[in-house]
């Protein structure tokens, strides 16, 4: 990089730690029928997609044995983000730093893959119209049943995100009515913008805090202290993100609407109505609110106070749950990955005998509704927000 400091020099004494052992991708060893974990492994076959992989190639960059190029460029972009590796790395090492680090050299590069590029640009992409969908601005809250809980001064804020705004607006409004079910006093920006999570998958982490600090100063300004969101990206990027990039806590606390209610649920303010008796339902945890954040039990809470529901798991669940192909971007270049993942989820789901699917998660939700169509499989696919919304009741005092 002509002398230029690289990211990934930073990182080396995580990279000289693996001991190459291969948990990070492969466990048929011990004879676990279940052994997957890697999409990315699973749809390019070689061992550079896998995480050992990706640190033979990060071991040889930093000893000056190889170059970045468009070839190393794939095997780094070509991932979910699931962070499968790193909750099964036998030296618990920080798998998905050495990514990130990696990605951060490459966009200095240039050497994005040519459509994420395009995606994250200035012109014609996130950087002009703030969302990854190039939406209007003015048509992000065309969901709302009325604007009184736009701009108003209020504690809560529901930053809705790209997805739910602009191709999954039911979301939006489900998210929006529970709120309102549960008697928080919010807030809505009319000038939200992306949470900056795709500008970390494109190894593009300033630009990801500028983002994140328009966000911040709206918030500030109408005296917001909690940020409630139903995508785990983007409370991830406020919630981790911001402080890791910046050294300083973002000045709100970050809630998955899931851990709300939840929590509300606990203290007995609210409580569930009867679903159709003997429903069966199991449910797909989204890589971001699992591994990455650690919220595993709160939606099933949830699920469990539903009269008449059962919720059965799939074999692979919670840390061990199997990615569904919609993370860190990878549609954009690498759709043929994304749709086996979800394929493979879906058959997996199919195979509890559940009748309907459920996540927590705007970008699992419509990778696996995708999935599901393809292969015609006897399952509805929910997020979860839609169920409890139908369910939901406030306790009267």
């Amino acid at each position: 990089m002509s002398g230029e400091p690289r990211a990934i020099d930073a990182v080396k004494d995580i990279i000289y730690q693996c001991s190459r052992c291969a948990h990070c991708f492969d466990l048929s060893w011990l004879g676990q029928s279940s052994r997957e974990k890697c999409p990315a492994y699973r749809w390019g076959k070689f061992e550079s997609y896998t995480g050992r992989g990706r640190f033979f190639l990060a071991r040889a960059l930093v000893d000056g044995l190889t170059d970045y190029d468009a070839e190393l460029a794939q095997r780094i972009f070509a991932c979910t983000e699931c962070r499968g590796c790193a909750e099964h790395c036998f030296k618990y090492l920080t798998t998905t730093d050495i990514y990130a680090a990696m990605k951060e050299d490459l966009a200095r590069l240039n050497l994005l893959p040519a459509n994420l590029a395009a995606g994250l640009s200035d012109e014609g992409g996130l950087g002009q119209y703030h969302n990854v969908y190039q939406g209007e601005q003015e048509e992000r809250l065309a969901w709302l049943p009325d604007f009184s809980h736009v701009d108003r001064e209020a504690e809560v804020l529901f930053f809705v995100g790209c997805t739910s705004a602009y191709t999954r607006q039911n979301m939006a409004l489900d998210t929006y009515n529970l709120l309102v079910q549960a008697g928080i006093n919010f807030t809505v920006l009319s000038d939200e913008w992306c949470c900056g999570h795709p500008y970390l998958s494109g190894g593009m982490p300033d630009k990801a805090v500028s983002f994140m600090e328009h966000t911040l100063a709206a918030a500030e300004k109408l005296g917001v202290k909690q940020v409630v969101y139903n995508c785990p990206g983007c409370q991830r990027a406020f919630r981790d993100d911001y402080g890791k990039l910046t050294g300083r806590p973002a000045p709100v606390e970050s809630l998955h609407v899931v851990e709300l209610l939840a929590d509300r649920l606990a203290r007995g303010e609210l409580a569930m109505q009867r679903y159709r008796p003997k429903t069966v339902v199991t449910y797909h945890d989204p890589c971001v609110l699992g591994r990455w954040m650690g919220i595993y039990e709160p939606p099933r809470q949830l699920l469990q106070a539903i009269p008449g529901i059962s919720l059965v798991e799939m074999p692979r669940n919670r840390r061990d749950g199997y990615c569904c192909g919609a993370g860190g971007m990878i549609r954009y270049d690498f759709d043929e990955m994304a749709n086996l993942a979800g394929s493979d989820r879906i058959s997996e789901a199919a195979g509890t005998g559940a009748e309907i699917l459920l996540s927590a998660c705007p970008a699992c939700v419509m990778q696996l509704q995708q999935s599901r169509q393809k292969a015609k499989a006897p399952l509805k696919v929910m997020d979860i927000t839609e169920l409890v919304a139908q369910q939901l009741r406030p306790l009267r005092t």
